[in-house]
């Protein structure tokens, strides 16, 4: 990528007072990753002999060298002048600079200038020109792998947990590998600075995922020639099983490849593990029988998290966390009040931790830790179909659409045993409360989906308000029409990642 730099950037970068932390970012992130940082030579020079600042002046042209020079630059034609100022001489060092990225020459032009952003505008320039908040959002985008998060968990290095290794958690795993293999093995993620997930409640250890980034020659994976991600050791204690972190920790790898762009996720299963077994099988995992290197046969879970290698056949569980979006894919827009957004969509980015997270009171919130949960309305809605897409609205505070999810089943019920077996442990009202709500209305509607991510950005009020589907102001669920639809996703609201075209 070749960045042009501006006068106001240069003089920010090597000026003799404290840097902006945006500018030294910036910098860095684009350096460290190959990216060019270029001056235009009768530009950036001609522009700093005007500072009158005689000491600032000689020691920004001193350090000018330390940047690499645009060579072969074009000048500006008569046809690109012909509707812009170009009489004094900061027009004209602008000018020169903005025509290479007219011309391509550059890939970007950063600038803090507002007016060459207007000169921008009228060459179709706007997107490419771009103030270093701007830029640094882009490098970002581009270059820094988020590592998927929730408030539960905490991502960290194994190094930071080995107090609780010799503690009675990890009992049943020296059981299963050998007391002596599993301290060894223990110690080669230690000195390797493996990474995991990991749940610590009151000083004590309830749940982990232990995960690494194999090669080729690591795996030996027959019919894959790239790079895997192994869960290594994948374990929830007994105080903790049933609270649904099986789904929580798998979410998280499928994010974390998909962010990495890695093509597969797989981890080895005991036979007598059959909850596991079938969790995994449920989400596409498919069952390998292999022979480890000690002579003996063991299971290996493999998914592909390759979009391109997954058939298309409708929103189906096995090809999560992907979707499809076509025609034929119905997309609807569902109201939710912010006090449940927080609890049900634990992850979500208008959510804001809190010290209480980790507390036990919040992790039984176990509506926020799967993949699979429950809406229930007061009101019936027609026309939902499994399959279909649902976009998810914060409503009354936060005011904007946020969670995307996949439609698996809308039911009308009227018996309360019923109701619960439905949606325990996937809603966000207790017993007492649904109770409640049945005897008063009658019935209650309920949709049971997954969670799928969250959008690219968030569709905020003054983007909602302009948008035809919506003018009853999103207070019932309301259907997106295709075309609003596409203009969204046109416009970089989704993901582009986890849609199968």
């Amino acid at each position: 990528m070749k960045i042009l730099i501006d006068t106001n950037i240069l003089i920010q970068l090597e000026d003799n007072k404290i840097i902006g932390k945006d500018f030294s970012t910036f910098y860095n992130l684009a350096i460290s990753n190959g990216c060019k940082i270029l001056y235009h030579p009768n530009a950036i020079p001609k522009d700093i002999e005007r500072d009158k600042n005689t000491e600032r002046r000689n020691v920004i042209l001193s350090k000018l060298e330390k940047y690499e020079r645009l060579e072969n630059f074009a000048e500006p034609t008569d046809e690109f002048l012909e509707n812009i100022k170009d009489n004094k001489i900061n027009d004209k060092i602008d000018n020169r600079q903005l025509f290479q990225l007219f011309k391509g020459f550059v890939d970007y032009f950063v600038t803090q200038d507002n007016g060459i952003h207007s000169k921008a505008s009228k060459f179709g320039l706007e997107s490419k020109v771009l103030s270093v908040n701007n830029a640094l959002e882009k490098l970002e985008k581009q270059f820094i792998i988020e590592i998927p998060q929730h408030p539960i968990l905490k991502e960290q290095s194994i190094r930071n947990i080995e107090c609780y290794f010799e503690t009675e958690f990890f009992d049943s795993l020296r059981n299963d590998y050998g007391n002596e293999k599993f301290k060894e093995w223990l110690g080669k993620c230690v000195k390797e600075d493996r990474k995991c997930y990991s749940l610590i409640v009151d000083n004590s250890m309830q749940a982990i995922l232990i995960y690494n980034i194999e090669k080729v020659e690591n795996h030996k994976i027959t019919g894959i020639y790239e790079k895997v991600l192994k869960i290594c050791t994948l374990k929830v204690s007994n105080d903790a099983f049933g609270i649904k972190l099986g789904e929580l920790f798998l979410n998280k790898m499928f994010a974390f490849c998909i962010n990495h762009k890695i093509g597969y996720l797989y981890l080895t299963v005991y036979e007598k593990q059959e909850q596991l077994i079938r969790l995994l099988e449920k989400f596409g995992f498919e069952k390998q029988t292999f022979t480890n290197k000690q002579g003996l046969s063991e299971i290996r879970m493999i998914k592909c998290l390759d979009k391109n290698k997954i058939s298309n056949n409708g929103n189906i569980f096995k090809i999560h966390p992907f979707y499809t979006d076509g025609k034929s894919v119905n997309k609807f827009v569902i109201p939710i009040r912010p006090e449940f957004y927080g609890t049900l969509f634990k992850d979500g980015k208008l959510r804001q931790p809190t010290l209480f997270d980790s507390a036990r009171d919040s992790i039984n919130e176990i509506q926020g830790n799967t993949i699979v949960k429950a809406y229930i309305s007061n009101t019936r809605i027609k026309n939902l179909n499994q399959g279909d897409l649902l976009l998810f609205y914060s409503s009354k505070t936060d005011k904007v659409i946020e969670p995307i999810g996949i439609l698996e089943s809308a039911t009308q019920v009227n018996n309360f045993d019923d109701l619960w077996k439905i949606v325990k442990k996937k809603t966000v009202f207790s017993q007492s409360q649904l109770n409640e709500m049945l005897t008063k209305k009658g019935s209650l509607h309920v949709i049971i989906f997954r969670l799928i991510t969250y959008m690219d950005k968030k569709i905020k009020l003054s983007k909602i308000k302009r948008i035809d589907s919506f003018k009853n102001k999103l207070q019932t669920v309301t259907r997106l029409k295709e075309q609003d639809y596409l203009t969204l996703k046109n416009e970089g609201y989704f993901d582009e990642r986890y849609i199968i075209n």
